[in-house]
C-alpha cells in the first residue's frame, strides 16, 4: 500500500523532466543569442541607432523561458524528494556556465563585427545539455531483484493498463500543447506590440529629417562614401554570424530530437517497470489476505474471501489511478500557474512602457482616419449629387415613356381598326376574283361557239388564203403538166441513144 505513491511520483518527475525539456530549447537560444542594448528612453533627442524591435523580443522571449524552466525546477524539487545534492550541484554548475554565455558576442559585436568563436559556445551548451538530462534521468533506474514465479506468470500486462497510461500520454501532451499555443499568442501579442513601436520610430525619424531638410540630407550623402567599406565589412560579419547561429539551432535540434526519442524510450521502460511491480506488490497483497481471510475462516469459504479481496482490490487500483492523473494534473496546473505569473509580470512590465507609444499610435491612426474620413465625405457629397442628377434624368424618362405608352395605346386601336377594314376588303376581294374568273369562263365558252363571227381581219386574211390556194393549185397542174412532157422528151431521147449504140459497131 506504501509503494504506489513512490510510483506516482516517479511519473510525476518524469512528465516534470518531459516539460523541462520542453522549456530548455529557449534557455539554449537564450544562451547562444547575442544581447543587444536597450531601446533609448527618448527616441526624439536624435537620429541615433534605431533599436531592433525583434532582438528585444527575443529578449523577452528569454526572460519568460528562464522564469519558465525555473518553475519547472521549482516544481521538480518539491515534487521530487528524491534528488541528491549531487544533482543540485550540477544544476549551479549548469546556470554558472550559462550565464556570462551571452556577454562574449555582445562585447564581439561592439568591438569589431568580426566573427564571433562559436565552436567553445557551442561545447559549453553541450556540455550544460548533457548535466541537465543526466541530472535528470537517475530517477527510479535501481537495480531489479531476482524474477519469482509470480513475476514470470505475470509478465502479461493486461490492455486496460495500456490504456490508461496511453490516456495519460495523450493528457500530457494536449496540455502540453495548450501552453505551447499559449505562448505562441503571448509572443504574437509581442510581436505587434514592437511592430507598432517601430512604426512610431520610423515616424518620429521621418518627422526629424523633414525638420534637418535637404542640408543633413547632403551631409549624410557626404559621409556615406568613406563609411561604406566599414558598413560592408560590419553586414559580412553579421551574415557570417547568422549562418553559424542557423547551423547551431540545427544542431541543437537535432539533439534535442535524440534526447526527446531517448527519453520516451526510458520512460516508456519504466512505466512497465514500474506496472510489473505494482502487479507483483497485488499479487502479493492478495496473497497475504487471503490467508489472513483463510485462518479467520469467513462464512461463504475461499471463494466468498476471493470475490471480497477482488472488489478491493479492483476499488483500490481505480482510486489508485484517479490519484496519480489528479497528481499529474495537479503539477501540470502548477507550473502553468508559474509561467502564466511570469508571463503577466513580463507584460506588464512591457505595458508600463508601451502605454504611452500606443497612445501616439492611436493619435496617428486617428488622424488618417479623419483624413481618410473627409476624402470619404467628399466623394458622397459628388455622389450625391450624381444621384440627384440621375433621379432627374429617371423621371424624364419615365414621363417620356409613360407619353410613349399613351401613343402607343392610340396607335395599337388604329391598328385594330384598320385590321377589321382591311379584313372587309380581303373578304370582297375574293369575291370580286370569284365573279372575275366566272366571266373569264362564260367568255371563253362564247368564244369558242361563235367562231370567226364578228372577226373581219381572220375572215379576209381567211378569203386571201382561198385564193392563193387556187392560184397555187392551178400553178401545181400546169407544173405536173410540164413535168410529164419533160418526162416523155427524155424518155424519147434514151431510145434514140441506145437505138443508135446498138447500130455502131462494136
Amino acid at each position: 500500500m506504501d509503494s504506489q505513491p513512490g510510483h506516482d511520483g516517479g511519473t510525476e518527475g518524469e512528465g516534470v523532466a518531459g516539460e523541462g525539456l520542453a522549456s530548455q530549447p529557449s534557455d539554449n537560444r537564450a544562451s547562444s543569442d547575442p544581447q543587444i542594448p536597450t531601446e533609448p528612453a527618448e527616441p526624439e533627442s536624435g537620429p541615433g541607432p534605431e533599436p531592433e524591435p525583434e532582438m528585444a523580443m527575443d529578449g523577452g522571449k528569454v526572460e519568460t523561458s528562464e522564469r519558465g524552466a525555473a518553475a519547472d525546477e521549482q516544481a521538480e524539487t518539491l515534487e521530487r524528494p528524491d534528488v541528491t545534492a549531487g544533482d543540485e550541484e550540477l544544476r549551479e554548475q549548469e546556470s554558472s556556465a550559462e550565464s556570462p554565455e551571452p556577454e562574449e558576442p555582445a562585447k564581439a559585436g561592439a568591438e569589431e563585427p568580426a566573427e564571433p568563436e562559436v565552436p567553445e559556445d557551442k561545447a559549453k551548451t553541450t556540455k550544460g545539455k548533457e548535466i541537465r538530462f543526466r541530472s535528470v534521468l537517475p530517477l527510479g533506474t535501481s537495480a531489479e531483484g531476482p524474477r519469482t514465479k509470480q513475476e514470470d506468470e505475470e509478465e502479461g500486462m493486461s490492455e486496460d493498463d495500456y490504456e490508461w497510461s496511453e490516456e495519460i500520454r495523450k493528457v500530457q501532451e494536449q496540455q502540453l500543447r495548450g501552453e505551447l499555443v499559449d505562448q505562441y499568442h503571448a509572443l504574437l501579442l509581442e510581436r505587434n506590440r514592437y511592430q507598432r513601436y517601430n512604426v512610431y520610430l520610423q515616424h518620429k525619424i521621418s518627422e526629424a529629417l523633414r525638420k534637418k531638410g535637404l542640408e543633413a540630407g547632403e551631409v549624410q550623402d557626404k559621409n556615406a562614401e568613406p563609411e561604406a567599406p566599414e558598413k560592408e565589412q560590419a553586414y559580412l560579419g553579421y551574415l557570417a554570424m547568422l549562418e553559424e547561429l542557423k547551423k547551431q539551432e540545427a544542431d541543437d535540434l537535432e539533439w534535442y530530437h535524440r534526447e526527446v526519442s531517448e527519453l520516451k524510450q526510458q520512460c516508456q521502460e519504466k512505466q512497465a517497470r514500474v506496472e510489473k511491480e505494482w502487479r507483483r506488490f497485488q499479487a502479493l497483497k492478495k496473497q497475504v489476505v487471503m490467508q489472513v481471510m483463510g485462518s479467520c475462516r469467513m462464512r461463504g469459504g475461499r471463494q466468498a474471501a476471493l470475490r471480497e479481496v477482488e472488489q478491493i482490490q479492483a476499488l483500490e487500483d481505480k482510486k489508485e489511478k484517479e490519484m496519480s492523473a489528479l497528481r499529474l494534473e495537479n503539477v501540470q496546473l502548477k507550473q502553468s500557474l508559474v509561467h502564466f505569473e511570469t508571463r503577466m509580470k513580463a507584460q506588464e512590465d512591457l505595458a508600463e512602457g508601451l502605454l504611452l507609444i500606443d497612445f501616439e499610435q492611436l493619435k496617428i491612426e486617428n488622424q488618417t482616419f479623419n483624413e481618410k474620413v473627409e476624402e470619404r465625405n467628399e466623394e458622397l457629397l459628388k455622389l450625391r449629387s450624381k444621384v440627384t442628377s440621375n433621379v432627374q434624368i429617371i423621371t424624364h424618362v419615365k414621363e417620356k415613356l409613360h407619353f410613349m405608352d399613351m401613343e402607343n395605346a392610340c396607335k395599337k386601336t388604329q391598328v385594330l381598326e384598320i385590321e377589321a377594314q382591311v379584313a372587309l376588303g380581303r373578304d370582297i376581294l375574293t369575291k370580286t376574283k370569284q365573279a372575275r374568273d366566272s366571266l373569264r369562263l362564260d367568255n371563253i365558252k362564247l368564244n369558242q361557239k361563235c367562231g370567226l363571227l364578228g372577226k373581219e381581219s381572220l375572215l379576209r386574211d381567211l378569203e386571201e388564203k382561198v385564193e392563193k390556194t387556187k392560184l397555187l393549185n392551178c400553178r401545181l397542174e400546169s407544173l405536173k403538166r410540164h413535168h410529164a412532157g419533160l418526162t416523155l422528151s427524155c424518155k424519147g431521147m434514151k431510145q434514140k441513144i441506145r437505138e443508135a449504140k446498138a447500130f455502131l459497131p462494136s
